[in-house]
């Protein structure tokens, strides 16, 4: 564990002096990205100046899912999102058989290889945002729900991980990318709301066929509606058997895969 902590570390130094070189550019993703937390959180909060509650969440509720959101969704953007995208070109290129060959796992060389660290402003950002949006709700948070919420966040993020790594994987034995990029994205949308709206058979899918809610329904719920031992108890189940199910997936296409020199 300390080597890969090691490695991943020189994977963040590298990646940092890389985005150094390019700093207008990062200025851009910044305001990029912050121009669309505005556009999500003005639909909800047009929509909350109509009505009270949709399916019995307030205003006040809504906002620490959407902050549970964009957190979970910028840890995918720093550490995950540039390298489940480039997989497919490796793929094409020849490149993957480089990091086949290397004394380390080579899930986790393809998955941390880089680290986007252009976005450690927005991360400052959102858990400002989040702090505000949890100091607002009716009811005080506990010590023990924010403790089981950043838990269920670290589960979340796993599932979340586990299942764009099995697209990705995908592409390895298909050898192509751009509908299984456009399947990924339409799925995922699913969890971009709180799972409360949708309707039972919806709800069934969200949290055991393709279980997107404990992206952030479920972290949000923890500090909205109190302690649930059911979906406390189903995230890390959750989470270790698709981290699980992935690394077979990758170990099975990697049987099929013709490497460049083939």
């Amino acid at each position: 564990m300390i080597r890969y902590l090691r490695l991943w570390f020189s994977f963040l130094k590298m990646s940092w002096m890389a985005d150094l070189e390019y700093r207008i550019n990062l200025i851009i993703r910044v305001i990029g990205e912050v121009g669309w937390y505005v556009a999500q959180l003005s639909i909800f909060e047009v929509l909350y100046t109509h009505t009270k509650t949709i399916s019995g969440w307030d205003v006040h509720g809504m906002r620490v899912f959407m902050g549970s959101l964009f957190l979970s969704d910028l840890l995918y953007m720093i550490l995950l999102m540039d390298n489940m995208d480039g997989i497919f070109s490796f793929v094409r290129k020849g490149d993957l058989d480089l990091y086949l060959v290397k004394p380390v796992n080579s899930q986790f060389m393809i998955s941390f290889r880089k680290v986007a660290t252009v976005y450690f402003i927005n991360l400052v950002v959102i858990l400002g945002y989040l702090t505000w949006a949890i100091r607002e709700l009716p009811s005080p948070v506990s010590l023990w729900q924010l403790f089981t919420f950043a838990v269920m966040i670290f589960f979340g993020f796993i599932s979340l991980y586990s299942l764009r790594f099995m697209f990705a994987t995908l592409t390895v034995l298909l050898q192509d990318a751009g509908n299984i990029h456009f399947v990924w994205h339409q799925l995922y949308r699913l969890a971009t709301r709180p799972d409360p709206i949708y309707p039972y058979f919806m709800r069934v899918i969200v949290f055991t066929v393709f279980p997107v809610a404990f992206f952030a329904s479920v972290p949000s719920r923890i500090l909205v509606d109190g302690f649930d031992w059911h979906l406390v108890v189903a995230a890390p189940c959750f989470a270790g058997m698709l981290l699980w199910v992935s690394a077979r997936f990758w170990h099975r296409a990697l049987k099929n895969y013709s490497s460049a020199s083939s």
